[in-house]
């Protein structure tokens, strides 16, 4: 359960530095496409965790 847990903290964290991003830089900027994807990463691996 602490693994869950964790890994949720951490896609709070990629969420919050994406919405951040997002404000600074345009959507489709490779910066910005990067943070998603390692949000997806992340949600993927919870999903399959959970």
């Amino acid at each position: 359960m602490g693994q869950l847990v964790e890994l949720e903290k951490k896609i709070e964290a990629k969420r919050f530095e994406l919405n951040l991003a997002s404000r600074h830089h345009d959507l489709l900027s490779d910066f910005v496409l990067k943070l998603s994807v390692e949000l997806d990463e992340l949600l993927n691996t919870y999903y399959k965790s959970a």
